[in-house]
């Protein structure tokens, strides 16, 4: 297992990384497989002490954030954070356990091909170029090389372990690129290629 603890503008000691690492080691017992976990601190004023911890395990991701009035109390924040996510999904977890035996591991896909279409900007003439650039989020290339292979039960469970809002996953059944992505308060939409394009 790979651990990485660091902190965000700040050290952080040897009395909490080891009580950090020992703390981490305990979830083993939930994994076959406890390949890397990342641990971030930081601190927002005045007093409030924040974790972070990513964990990779059985072909999962799993996140979350601890809070507490020291740093010791937001690592078993985060970690009871990560016991509830794994009770909850205690059974569909061993069932992916089983079914990923039966997968490959990774699935490589070729380039993706998008249908193009014109963006209509008649309403947008005489505006000053870049009227709209303080409104603007900030766009982040990532590069997605290989996925592993999951249903969409699966995708939808690692979006809730992530707390993202969408999830970009290969569909085990048709070996195609999917998405799973939160609309509103209840609703999840699933998005996957139109057949005979």
């Amino acid at each position: 297992m790979r651990l990485t603890i660091a902190g965000v503008h700040m050290d952080v000691g040897e009395a909490l990384k080891e009580y950090t690492e020992e703390k981490v080691q305990a979830l083993s017992t939930f994994f076959d497989k406890l390949t890397d976990v990342d641990v971030r601190f930081h601190h927002e004023p005045p007093k409030r002490h924040l974790s972070e911890l990513i964990i990779r395990a059985n072909g999962l991701l799993l996140r979350a954030e601890g809070e507490g009035a020291d740093w010791y109390g937001c690592v078993d924040d985060a970690l009871a954070k990560i016991h509830k996510q794994l009770d909850k999904y205690k059974g569909r977890l061993e069932k992916r356990r089983v079914t990923r035996r039966e997968l490959k591991e990774q699935v490589a896909f070729d380039v993706l091909h998008f249908e193009e279409a014109e963006v209509q900007t008649d309403g947008l003439d005489g505006m000053v170029d870049g009227a709209f650039a303080d409104f603007a989020p900030a766009i982040v290339r990532k590069e997605v090389s290989q996925l592993s292979p999951m249903s969409v039960d699966d995708a939808v469970m690692q979006m809730d372990l992530l707390h993202k809002p969408a999830f970009l996953f290969v569909n085990h059944d048709t070996n195609e690129l999917n998405m799973v992505y939160r609309e509103g308060e209840n609703a999840i939409r699933w998005v996957a290629p139109k057949k005979g394009i």
